[in-house]
């Protein structure tokens, strides 16, 4: 009898501390509440950084685009003053005592680079970068600049 007593009490004071579990119904119901928000809040990022992804490729794609619609229009303009300075040399060659073999030459490295720069401008000839474009474009507008430059050179030694 003491034995059971003993044990009996040993299994009563065991219960004595220990703990209880408590289950709260309203902490896991905004538990899984803000489980759901988050679920949604994520899925909601996710989509805005697909759209600035896209966003972004595009804003890239469009500000090469511009960037090279800035260097035709240099180069056009440099063409075109390359044509009125070789019109010019050409009104004073007439007299004869010019050659005018070096102005033919600079524009026919004028009308190189601009049939450079047409066949770059085809997405489907070449296979490279928009960076890799824009440089073959800047080498050929600094060619169109230093023809326009002997031109202009040309142009004013005749007036002497």
């Amino acid at each position: 009898m003491r034995k059971t007593i003993l044990v009996l009490m040993m299994i009563i004071g065991g219960l004595l501390y220990g703990q209880i579990p408590v289950t709260d119904a309203t902490a896991n119901a905004n538990l899984g509440i803000q489980i759901s928000q988050s679920t949604q809040q994520l899925t909601q990022l996710q989509q805005s950084y697909k759209l600035m992804k896209e966003g972004y490729e595009k804003y890239k794609k469009v500000n090469s685009y511009v960037r090279q619609m800035g260097q035709l229009q240099n180069m056009i303009n440099h063409q075109k003053q390359a044509i009125n300075n070789a019109n010019l040399c050409l009104r004073k060659a007439k007299g004869g005592r010019f050659s005018l073999k070096e102005v033919e030459t600079n524009l026919r490295q004028i009308s190189g680079s601009v049939k450079t720069v047409k066949a770059l401008l085809n997405d489907n000839l070449f296979e490279m970068t928009d960076g890799e474009r824009i440089q073959i474009m800047e080498n050929e507008l600094k060619k169109v600049k230093t023809a326009n430059a002997e031109i202009r050179v040309k142009l004013i030694k005749m007036s002497y």
